[in-house]
């Protein structure tokens, strides 16, 4: 009870200084541990930590919000539930209609404009601690297209800098994001939030996140968008996103870094390699024949299956000859394998399903012998799912 007591305490300080919150979203702030981002690396992810009282329009977020500041000469916007303007306020506001994604504020970035007078927003904040050296991180936030917008586009990321990035004019920033969506889709959902997420290994040097529009006006996919039915107001010509909710956390696994239920569900890729020619001599079909397999799968393809039925007929040619079963995994598995026991030692598995399969085309369990390599001998050790396809493998060495 003293706990509850002290945080409830907290939460009308804290009210004292946001005079215009209410005070049950407060009381809910702070209670809830779902809201409490102890992670998080990025202070005042959600906005929240910002003094309301004389907030009245664009352009005053770095003047009442903690932490967060321009990248560029762009002024940046805030916005909160409660505020006597509509111009900054909650749900309506000048660019339409949107909650926040998390808590009670939200802010407000231009990715891409037709106006010349209306520049691109960029927002940045120091990271309360260093990207750890080869730390998995999972890097998100959260967008939603404002209702008034003519477009809606791509290129919305993130970069992380090792330095404090301080542009002295309006124009783009160029930069390569480190994170945005997986396939840089056209980001048009007015209903509701969409989440911009992705993974980064830390160099051990990252302390800044910079969040806008990274691409050029001339690489840039620009989508007109249709205004919602029941908006009142005219579409300005840019696409304008609500910014919230903006995270950098620690994690184990890619598949704890899921921006929606889609992806949690990987593309099945499996690695196609040119089988050993009819004319190969039986060592060279020991040597060429490699089965591969999808993200975190068991099983052998078909084609791998058709690999295992010619290596058996091989081996039932030369009965004196043994095989030695090598299975592989790729990173990604093995980090996998780190946080559900599914899917530790993945690799040895997929030799002893292979195995399996030389008994049922007729090959006895004595001349087969299981190994696992498991991600420490990867056939590339490029960043691309085509490189981590290819690791994905079972691999076979003569034991005469």
């Amino acid at each position: 009870m003293g706990l509850i007591v002290e945080m409830i305490t907290t939460g009308i300080t804290m009210m004292k200084r946001f005079a215009m919150v209410p005070l049950m979203a407060f009381l809910m702030m702070v209670i809830n541990p779902a809201t409490a981002q102890v992670d998080n690396l990025v202070p005042n992810g959600s906005f929240e930590n910002s003094d309301l009282r004389k907030l009245k329009k664009q352009g005053e977020l770095e003047t009442y919000t903690e932490d967060w500041f321009r990248a560029t000469e762009v002024p940046l916007d805030l916005f909160a539930e409660g505020m006597k303007s509509d111009k900054v306020n909650i749900p309506e506001n000048i660019y339409g209609k949107e909650d926040a994604s998390d808590g009670v504020c939200y802010a407000g970035l231009r990715a891409f404009s037709k106006d010349p007078k209306m520049k691109r927003t960029y927002y940045e904040v120091q990271l309360t601690t260093k990207m750890e050296k080869n730390q998995l991180y999972c890097v998100s936030f959260d967008i939603s297209l404002s209702d008034l917008s003519r477009y809606a586009v791509n290129g919305v990321g993130a970069v992380l800098s090792d330095r404090k990035v301080e542009q002295g004019n309006t124009g783009l920033l160029v930069r390569k994001p480190d994170v945005r969506h997986k396939t840089d889709k056209v980001m048009s959902l007015t209903e509701g939030w969409e989440t911009v997420c992705g993974t980064h290994i830390g160099t051990g040097q990252e302390e800044y996140i910079i969040i806008g529009g990274f691409h050029t006006d001339k690489d840039i996919e620009d989508e007109k968008i249709r205004k919602p039915s029941g908006v009142l107001g005219v579409q300005t010509g840019h696409a304008y996103y609500y910014l919230d909710n903006v995270m950098v956390k620690p994690i184990e696994a890619k598949s704890q870094c899921a921006c929606s239920a889609a992806d949690e569900v990987r593309t099945d890729l499996v690695f196609g390699a040119a089988a050993p020619s009819p004319e190969a001599s039986a060592d060279e079909v020991v040597a060429g024949s490699v089965v591969y397999y999808a993200f975190l799968k068991r099983r052998p393809t078909g084609a791998g299956e058709m690999a295992i039925k010619r290596l058996a007929d091989v081996l039932k040619d030369n009965p004196s000859w043994k095989l030695r079963v090598v299975g592989h995994t790729d990173n990604d598995e093995l980090n996998e394998g780190k946080i559900n026991p599914r899917y530790r030692q993945l690799g040895y598995y997929r030799a002893e399903g292979v195995v399996k399969k030389f008994g049922d085309f007729g090959v006895a369990a004595d001349r087969l012998i299981v190994d696992s390599m498991e991600a420490d001998d990867p056939a590339s050790t490029r960043d691309s799912e085509i490189s981590r396809a290819k690791n994905r493998r079972v691999v076979f060495e003569l034991v005469k």
